[in-house]
């Protein structure tokens, strides 16, 4: 019986000091704890802290860069797009425009050589095949073909047979004209058949000059 209480205030002793203990732990840690609130943290704490942030952020950043790459290639796309139309379209224009510029070309050589018949031959048969070629063509084809500059030397040339210009007369008419047939084809292979069409003569009325 006397062992029994012995144990007894043993186990009492034992859970005293165990509670005596946890309760200057306590306090201790409480101790701790007011003290770090009055210090400043170390800075690997501070930034710590900020981390989920700081990735919040980047992950935001990310993806408006992607956003931002996507609608600069986006708009990239769409201006080569835009570019290969106007380049297609240009070549289909100008494949429509070939069959007429050849056709002006031999239409142009045509009235031409009849002028430089006219202005160099002496042969008076050959002139007067000429003189009416040249009117056919100044009365027909040409009307199709010729633009403003061709239209008023072939005017000029026809005043000249009209009022038989001697030879040097007419071989300056005859230059002018070829002049400003050259320049006409040149711009005619540059152009698209409607500004092509803008260019050509409009004759609402009875044209001046001729035979």
């Amino acid at each position: 019986m006397a062992a029994t209480r012995s144990k007894t205030r043993n186990l009492e002793q034992e859970l005293q000091l165990a509670q005596l203990e946890r309760q200057q732990l306590e306090s201790k840690q409480l101790r701790q704890a007011l003290n770090d609130n009055g210090k400043s943290k170390p800075l690997h704490t501070v930034l710590g802290q900020f981390v989920p942030l700081i990735t919040a952020l980047v992950a935001v950043a990310g993806f408006l860069w992607g956003v931002y790459q996507y609608q600069v290639q986006q708009n990239k796309s769409l201006e080569a797009q835009k570019l290969q139309s106007k380049q297609e379209l240009k070549t289909a224009e100008r494949d429509f425009m070939k069959p007429w510029l050849d056709n002006q070309r031999e239409i142009y050589l045509q009235a031409l050589t009849a002028a430089a018949t006219v202005a160099n031959s002496d042969n008076p048969d050959e002139v007067a095949r000429a003189t009416e070629e040249f009117w056919v063509l100044y009365h027909g084809k040409m009307i199709l073909f010729e633009t403003g500059d061709v239209e008023k030397a072939m005017i000029a040339f026809g005043g000249c047979i009209k009022n038989a210009c001697d030879r040097a007369k007419l071989d300056a008419q005859l230059h002018q004209l070829a002049s400003a047939m050259a320049s006409s084809m040149s711009a005619t292979a540059k152009m698209t058949y409607d500004e092509y069409s803008a260019q050509q003569v409009k004759y609402l009325s009875e044209a001046s000059g001729g035979q």
